[in-house]
């Protein structure tokens, strides 16, 4: 063969294989979020010279400071960021970025308050710029960019632009007939913050009663759970959990999941992060869990990368990592949790994974209210059936060996509904096919029993829900329990 005609065969095979490995690679359906703008969710929270704990403070940001977002995930946790003239660190769980997402990016009205009397609408977004005038308490405006500089909102002012601090303006979004303006609560605090296309709450009561209003344009027909009515009082006892539906025009499109003192405890397989940290930690810390098992978990010390970390809340900061591969690189691959709860003791079980990817279970134990209580997580090879059988059959004798009265095991199972019969005896399977899953607007969803919560038979299900994402090839599941 002339050798021209070789290299042309070669480069051929060469740019098909590359063609295959690039088919092979594994394609996200989303796309990593753009970050732009914060809110500080704490007081007296450390904004710091570099981006670590031990870092130098620069100063301290109240609650409500907005953040211009300089840079994501820096060394897994952390945003740098410019609060007025200072640049520095802050880590991420103390920083809302709601203000960031397509969701929230819509047309406003802006209600002058938090005033005694007035305040000065400036000509450019600094304390330091020219004064266009004043803007009464109570006063409304059109706002033509809502968190355009920081913290300042950009108003159409006297038919010319203006800046307003959003210390001194509240926002009511523009909305169409068929959404919601608004959720009013007392008696409780509702996660995540209100946007009119976010469709799914959850409602953290405060107290036994709790005062629900829906807000939405003049003449729109509002009914808060089948009330008729707009507002509705709801009386909750501890321990206790209810779904309250809100219809708009005669159809249903949010779900408020109302709790009060019970466990909230999660599954949800991230897929090494998928690109997609930042959402990923957004939608487990707006779902407020207690504890989550969490599969497909990489860290890299050496790159400053864990997926842990980077999805951990500000409501759950303790985390446990089992691994089950370690990397040439420096890296690691396992699963984690991710608790409220300071875990007491951590231990990892390898379990029989034959010549497949090593498989573990993870046991954490915490003291809840006063009962100490195993959690345990995992993650079962997805090849082979009779691999599983062994799988299950040694995370049911562990657990049934287990002296602790209170026990939770979280995982992807990789299983059908079958395949979960040695533990109907003394557990309670959260996900069967019996168990019917909604969205926010009360339709029905698929959700495999693959992705579960087992509980033995001493912890009460009160509810259980399925998030539909694309953050990830898997849905988050989360349980409300209450520990008799």
């Amino acid at each position: 063969m002339k050798r021209g005609l070789m290299r042309k065969r070669i480069a051929l095979v060469l740019m098909m294989l590359f063609a295959l490995c690039a088919a092979m690679l594994p394609v996200s359906s989303a796309r990593a979020m753009t970050l732009s703008t914060g809110i500080i969710n704490a007081d007296d929270v450390s904004l710091r010279k570099t981006a670590s704990a031990s870092g130098g403070v620069i100063t301290r940001l109240d609650i409500g400071t907005v953040v211009k977002i300089l840079e994501s995930n820096v060394n897994a946790e952390w945003y740098r960021v410019e609060a007025g003239t200072r640049t520095g660190y802050v880590n991420r769980i103390y920083v809302d970025i709601d203000a960031s997402l397509p969701s929230y990016q819509l047309n406003y009205t802006g209600t002058i308050f938090n005033v005694q009397q007035d305040v000065n609408v400036r000509a450019e977004p600094s304390l330091k710029a020219n004064k266009l005038g004043k803007a009464n308490k109570g006063d409304t405006f059109k706002v033509t960019q809502a968190y355009a500089s920081g913290p300042w909102h950009q108003i159409e002012y006297n038919g010319v632009v203006g800046y307003v601090s959003s210390a001194y303006m509240e926002l009511k979004a523009d909305v169409a007939n068929n959404a919601l303006s608004g959720i009013d609560v007392t008696g409780g605090t509702l996660s995540p913050a209100f946007s009119p296309t976010e469709y799914g709450y959850v409602l953290t009561a405060t107290q036994g009663e709790v005062d629900i209003k829906a807000v939405a344009n003049e003449g729109v027909k509002v009914s808060i759970g089948n009330t008729g009515i707009a507002s509705a009082k709801y009386t909750i006892k501890s321990g206790n959990s209810k779904t309250i539906r809100i219809s708009v025009g005669g159809v249903v499109k949010y779900s408020i999941y109302l709790v009060r003192d019970v466990l909230t405890v999660g599954t949800w397989n991230i897929k090494r992060g998928n690109d997609n940290v930042e959402m990923q930690g957004w939608l487990i810390a707006a779902q407020r869990p207690d504890i989550i098992g969490v599969q497909e978990v990489y860290i890299n010390q050496k790159e400053n990368k864990s997926n842990l970390l980077s999805v951990r809340t500000k409501n759950a900061q303790h985390v446990s990592f089992a691994e089950t591969i370690k990397y040439p690189s420096g890296g690691q691959y396992g699963i984690g949790q991710i608790s409220k709860f300071k875990p007491e003791s951590t231990e990892v079980t390898l379990l029989s994974s034959e010549d497949k990817e090593q498989r573990c279970l993870q046991k954490v134990e915490y003291m809840i209210d006063g009962k100490r209580v195993s959690v345990y997580n995992t993650h079962f090879s997805f090849e082979s059936a009779a691999l599983r059988k062994k799988q299950f059959s040694e995370v049911l004798s562990i657990m049934n060996a287990d002296q602790n009265e209170y026990k939770i095991l979280t995982g992807d199972f990789n299983a059908k509904e079958s395949e979960f019969s040695g533990f109907t005896r003394n557990y309670r399977v959260v996900n069967t096919s019996a168990t019917k899953f909604y969205n926010y607007s009360n339709k029905a969803i698929g959700m495999s029993q693959i992705d579960n919560i087992i509980v033995s038979k001493n912890i009460t299900v009160l509810n259980a829900r399925a998030i539909p994402t694309e953050y990830s090839d898997h849905y988050p599941l989360f349980a409300f329990l209450a520990l008799k």
